[in-house]
């Protein structure tokens, strides 16, 4: 059994107008990786009880606790490195202005807001000893409301705010070194153009921030998720014909779904370096490192059309051996499920998993915040 240091796995499905008859997806169809995993719990964000969504807890006997009740968007899970306490950002889902960082203790049931400041705060991610995070917030340096996300940091008694990044381009999802020494983190800074990012590094402290690639046309590159020894760095690159962000929009997505294909995963080291893992033809994305380093899991998800025109998607999740080149599938191809609705799929390990399912469609958050 591969153990993986932390994991992140998105699956989107569209609306599809003229499908088959539609199938509901059921709890154990969801979650088929789960039994596969040493991990003790998952915790998940559900649509099924609220239109906002909430927070849940599955145990190994597959019993689901319901974690939160209230009328806030609650979203991008990440549990801490002991798995006793999980960070999200939530709010109100029609203003966004609103989503503010919280922690939740899964052992006592206590619900700290971390931040308070009327601006987008999101996408959460624990430094190794777990007394502080790392996000992304939409502000600038006078704390007001930006265009752009900054990286920064805060420990769990909400002190010691300090903005690591400060730059009117995008600097968004960062994911902190397993040494602690680091934060990768995705940037605009120096493409200076929407929807084009690419990978940087800094020290822990905000300092030396280097880039490590370079991307072209409408390449664009996401989620970096650090090999245990912290000398490399996957992640998901970008390589349609035109901006990644048009898949949230569905008419364009339906229109010109082939423009917008295909993903590949890629590794990185700290010299700059990248070097390809896949060469797919549809979306293989949101990689992660095995915990020993010998494979890198990933999401990969290709749609199934019928005369240019999308009527499903198959999904699987792969793991590719970083020494042989070999991929083995870890869960059932799909593509006998038709679907007329939306499923949402998030996965994420520290030592435990955090699941996402959502029933309908949205921006992709874990790209935008």
């Amino acid at each position: 059994m591969i153990f993986f240091r932390r994991m992140i796995l998105l699956l989107t499905f569209v609306t599809i107008s003229g499908c088959s008859e539609p199938m509901d997806v059921q709890p154990e169809e969801a979650i088929s990786l789960w039994p596969l995993q040493p991990n003790p719990v998952i915790v998940f964000m559900s649509k099924s009880d609220s239109p906002e969504g909430e927070l849940y807890l599955l145990e190994k006997d597959n019993s689901i606790t319901r974690l939160t009740y209230n009328d806030r968007h609650e979203n991008n899970p990440a549990l801490s490195p002991d798995s006793t306490k999980v960070a999200f950002h939530a709010g109100d889902p029609l203003d966004m202005l609103s989503w503010e960082i919280y922690v939740l203790d899964l052992v006592t049931g206590e619900e700290i807001q971390i931040t308070d400041n009327r601006v987008l705060d999101g996408h959460p991610d624990w430094s190794p000893d777990g007394s502080r995070l790392v996000f992304g917030s939409f502000s600038d340096a006078g704390g007001s409301p930006a265009g752009a996300a900054d990286i920064v940091v805060v420990s769990l008694d909400r002190t010691g705010f300090t903005r690591l990044t400060d730059s009117p381009w995008e600097d968004n999802d960062p994911e902190w070194s397993p040494d602690g020494t680091k934060i990768a983190f995705k940037s605009t800074r120096l493409t200076q153009e929407h929807a084009r990012e690419e990978i940087f590094v800094m020290n822990a402290d905000g300092s030396q921030v280097q880039r490590l690639t370079t991307t072209s046309s409408w390449q664009s590159d996401h989620d970096p998720s650090w090999s245990p020894d912290s000398k490399k760095i996957t992640f998901s690159r970008f390589e349609g014909e035109r901006r990644w962000t048009d898949i949230a929009d569905v008419d364009i997505l339906l229109e010109h779904w082939q423009e917008l294909m295909p993903w590949n995963i890629y590794t990185v080291d700290l010299s700059g370096k990248v070097e390809a893992m896949t060469d797919s033809a549809g979306a293989a994305g949101l990689p992660v490192f095995a915990d020993d380093g010998s494979g890198i899991l990933y999401l990969y998800f290709e749609f199934i059309t019928d005369d240019d025109r999308i009527i499903g998607a198959d999904h699987q999740l792969l793991l590719f051996d970083v020494f042989s080149g070999d991929v083995q599938p870890l869960t059932i191809s799909s593509r006998s499920l038709p679907y007329s609705g939306v499923l949402r799929l998030v996965v994420s390990v520290t030592k435990g998993v955090s699941l996402r399912v959502m029933n309908r469609m949205e921006p992709f958050p874990r790209f935008l915040i």
